[in-house]
């Protein structure tokens, strides 16, 4: 009749609990965090080896690059952006770092048109096709997309961004010889979401930075071996 019962846990064993689970925390959570950010950069290499793989078909069917804004024969896009969802223009382009030569450019410079409108409508607005379609492009060069299902942003949620410009006959600061040595680059702005890498024309270095994350045609026109 005189036996006690006990009601709870002191509060010492409360104490003991709640580190143990902390700790437990810790230990598990933050492999976990650096396992998602490692699938988050293999994502973005992929998707931007993807998108440049596409690029380089487009440029084997029609002799170009994806450069026009509408039919003019004369280039006119200095940089192509995966933001087409978002509204096109500079929409959701991440800005650069103030140490960076240039990379303030990656959200400013130039026109700018989507990937989407290149590589799956061949569409500019109300201008279809954008470039002459071709069916055979063996026998007749010309689009044959589209060249890509979709075009995703990156795992950070920013749109994927190509210095497309680099390509064009010529370039301001440079001789039109010069740009064969140009690498176009398929970007994406990384985990923190700020461009590093340098957006410069005089530059024949063209490399990510940071922690960007991107593809690399090297020679723009001297890809195909």
């Amino acid at each position: 009749m005189n036996r006690t019962r006990r009601a709870g846990f002191s509060l010492f064993e409360v104490t003991v609990a709640v580190a143990i689970v902390a700790i437990l925390a810790v230990a598990i959570g933050l492999p976990v965090m650096k396992n998602l950010n490692k699938g988050k950069v293999a994502r973005a290499q992929s998707d931007a080896r993807v998108i440049g793989n596409a690029l380089m078909e487009f440029y084997k069917d029609t002799g170009q690059w994806p450069v026009q804004m509408d039919k003019d024969a004369n280039p006119e896009v200095w940089r192509l952006v995966g933001n087409y969802e978002l509204g096109g223009g500079n929409k959701g382009i991440p800005g650069g770092m103030e140490n960076v030569k240039g990379a303030k450019t990656w959200s400013s410079f130039g026109n700018s048109a989507t990937l989407t409108e290149q590589l799956i409508r061949n569409r500019s607005g109300q201008i279809h096709p954008l470039y002459v379609e071709s069916r055979n492009p063996q026998v007749k060069p010309g689009w044959d997309g589209p060249y890509l299902n979709e075009v995703p942003l990156d795992p950070w949620g920013h749109p994927y961004l190509v210095n497309i410009g680099y390509a064009l006959p010529a370039v301001s600061g440079t001789v039109t010889a010069s740009n064969d040595y140009h690498n176009v680059m398929v970007l994406s702005a990384g985990q923190d979401g700020v461009f590093e890498t340098t957006m410069d024309v005089k530059s024949y270095n063209e490399e990510p930075g940071g922690d960007d994350i991107g593809y690399t045609i090297l020679g723009a026109r001297k890809f195909i071996r």
